[in-house]
């Protein structure tokens, strides 16, 4: 099991840029996506690689749940492809349906 920081999902615009944001105020992130367009894809591997540790994106997936007893304290993914589960422990989770954000 991975820890970060702060997992985000949801529009993958405003997700990235949450996620940059957050890299850039020494936060770990996990960035969850259903999929990434094709020009999306060379631009996040140069995130990832730019941050070094700090930011990981994980495409064709999604967030099924998230648990904690006095706030967030666990998010799983679900890959889409194989349908195997991950977990990973955070403080924090940020989800962006549409144009507001859920934390």
């Amino acid at each position: 099991m991975k820890t970060v920081d702060l997992v985000v999902t949801g529009d993958e615009t405003a997700a990235v840029v949450a996620a940059v944001a957050a890299v850039r105020r020494g936060q770990r992130v996990l960035v969850v996506l259903r999929s990434a367009g094709p020009r999306k894809v060379p631009r996040l591997r140069r995130l990832c690689r730019a941050a070094k540790n700090q930011l990981t994106v994980i495409t064709n997936a999604e967030v099924v749940c998230v648990d904690g007893v006095h706030g967030v304290e666990a998010v799983v993914v679900r890959y889409t492809r194989t349908g195997r589960l991950g977990a990973v422990n955070t403080s924090a989770f940020l989800s962006f349906d549409g144009s507001t954000p859920t934390k």
